[in-house]
């Protein structure tokens, strides 16, 4: 029995879950694939979702409410950058290795 897997813009879609540190280390672009393994606050989680926003990580790392918490990406290079909860990170971007939460001030916000 044959398996189909479908592409996308010529990319067929790999098996299995990218860790994205071990890319990132390696300095390649993650495939395009089933899931991707990710780092929050040193715990691992995976997403199903090759662009997820900032609340959806939050979400997936139990992080909730997602309103109370500061997301912040790393990617291999840059300083940290924050990531709005509405705002979708391409973890297919080479280079993206952990993010980071905090929990906001009562003041932020």
């Amino acid at each position: 029995m044959t398996t189909n897997i479908p592409s996308h813009q010529g990319q067929p879609l790999a098996e299995g879950i990218a860790d994205l540190e071990e890319y990132a280390r390696q300095g390649k672009q993650p495939p395009r694939c089933r899931g991707y393994r990710i780092r929050v606050n040193g715990d691992h989680f995976v997403v199903y979702d090759a662009a997820p926003t900032g609340r959806e990580i939050l979400i997936v790392a139990n992080l909730t409410p997602p309103e109370n918490y500061t997301l912040r990406v790393k990617v291999a290079g840059q300083r940290p950058r924050k990531v709005d909860l509405d705002e979708k990170v391409n973890l297919r971007q080479p280079g993206v290795e952990k993010f980071k939460a905090l929990p906001r001030d009562q003041t932020e916000g």
